[in-house]
């Protein structure tokens, strides 16, 4: 068939057919066949009735027939013309911002932030609330006051990181340091949670060693039917005493505690704000568990 004839054809099944209901795409169809077998059935004419059909259903029709997925923008030309598809959009080759599941390495940090912490957001606010419930659990007689550094910075410090390292899955770790205070005296006090890490369970006693690489006399206790590890260091290091505590979904939790700080201008505290014991029963507190 010619060009002209083409067009024609074109021409007179558009007038002879009545424009399909925009929203009933199987009767745009049935439509179609009807008027397909009316005419030769040649592989020119099929090619209009497509066109037409095309045309008169628009871009619902095409998603419809293609399980709901675009087919690719089509433009149609002047009739008489033929219908060309419209140049695929680039592929965009932003990197996602989304954390991996098993991190690699040149992987961008998850949800937008610029290095492994979390500055803001519902991250940061978790941090925060285990800042606050560990001042909460301060006994009588001790406050967490807004003690500061020399160079202004506030020494209440709650953080939100992603701690994943290459070839491990996504985990974070949510930590709050509070300076203690007696009298004029001061200590600090500090809790880690740790999501689930992928990391095999560790007896009480090898699990308590992970907190910042600590060594001393370790003692395992039952809480309730929960095996917690306390570790007594011999005086060396930044914190004194620290309990650990792991949840069967893998969520870890510490909690440290120290008589002085790095603040040599304050004196340190005559004795530990909590005995053993009740480090070992705060450590497995749910306030301080934190799973995603």
């Amino acid at each position: 068939m010619k060009e002209e004839e083409l067009g024609e054809a074109l021409h007179d099944l558009m007038v002879r057919s009545s424009p399909p209901p925009a929203m009933d795409p199987a009767r745009v169809l049935d439509r179609g066949r009807r008027a397909r077998k009316r005419r030769t059935a040649t592989l020119t004419g099929a090619a209009v009735v497509t066109l037409v059909a095309g045309i008169g259903a628009g871009p619902a029709l095409v998603a419809h027939y293609t399980g709901g997925r675009p087919a690719g923008p089509m433009v149609a030309g002047a009739p008489g013309t033929t219908p060309s598809v419209a140049t695929p959009r680039p592929v965009s080759t932003v990197a996602p911002t989304s954390a991996p599941a098993t991190r690699k390495s040149g992987d961008p940090w998850p949800e937008g932030q610029v290095d492994r912490t979390a500055s803001a957001g519902p991250r940061a606010d978790r941090a925060v609330a285990l800042m606050n419930d560990l001042t909460a659990a301060l006994p009588r007689g001790f406050s967490s006051p807004n003690l500061k550094y020399p160079d202004g910075n506030p020494r209440r410090w709650p953080q939100a990181e992603y701690a994943s390292n290459d070839g491990e899955p996504d985990y974070w770790e949510y930590q709050a340091i509070i300076p203690v205070q007696k009298g004029s005296r001061v200590g600090q006090l500090a809790v880690q949670s740790t999501t689930p890490d992928g990391k095999p369970a560790a007896a009480p006693c090898k699990l308590v060693q992970r907190f910042w690489g600590g060594t001393g006399t370790c003692t395992a206790m039952d809480v309730g039917g929960k095996k917690v590890g306390v570790l007594t260091t011999n005086g060396q290091g930044s914190y004194d005493q620290w309990a650990a505590y792991r949840y069967d979904d893998g969520t870890v939790v510490f909690v440290a505690q120290a008589k002085k700080t790095d603040d040599e201008s304050r004196s340190p505290l005559t004795q530990p704000v909590f005995t053993a014991r009740q480090l070992a029963e705060l450590v497995t507190s749910p306030k301080f568990k934190v799973s995603s």
